[in-house]
């Protein structure tokens, strides 16, 4: 049985060019699942600064002496409020953390494949020059051979009988 190495290299080859597409897919997914997190995380902050300017007024209308019962509850309402887009806010901000580490775990893999791939192709490339060098050497050997015999045969026929 006898391997077709230039078949085999140019399957590894296409397996290669596969896992690039790959890793290529992979990576614009991470990069957009990095841009959500960045997005979760500064919408976050955003709601985080929303609360602190929130009692930072408050602290200012109680210190005027301008605040009353009905509006320091109000106040509470509204921080409770805040509290809630936060939580959601962090949630939001975990969900793309977590998102965005599956993305990187893929990316990851894909990286793996494809260096996989790369020294299967690597391997079959250097046994088809190996079966191209062998096949060289062969009918190298075969010239010398064909050479020898018909020297052998012009000496035979030039040698009185």
């Amino acid at each position: 049985m006898s391997i077709d190495w230039k078949l085999l290299a140019d399957v590894r080859e296409r397996q290669k060019t596969v896992a690039m597409g790959v890793v290529a897919r992979d990576r614009a997914a991470a990069e957009q699942s990095q841009t959500q997190l960045m997005q979760a995380e500064a919408l976050r902050e955003q709601q985080q600064a929303n609360k602190l300017r929130h009692w930072e007024a408050t602290r200012g209308a109680l210190s005027g002496g301008h605040c009353s019962v009905a509006e320091f509850r109000s106040a509470g309402a509204w921080s409770g409020a805040l509290d809630a887009r936060i939580a959601q806010a962090r949630e939001a901000a975990a969900q793309a953390a977590r998102a965005h580490s599956e993305r990187e775990q893929v990316l990851e893999q894909s990286r793996l494949q494809l260096r996989a791939a790369h020294g299967e192709l690597e391997k079959a490339q250097q046994m088809q020059q190996r079966a191209r060098t062998e096949r060289v050497h062969l009918q190298e050997l075969r010239l010398e051979d064909i050479n020898e015999e018909t020297t052998a045969q012009a000496w035979a026929m030039r040698r009185p009988a």
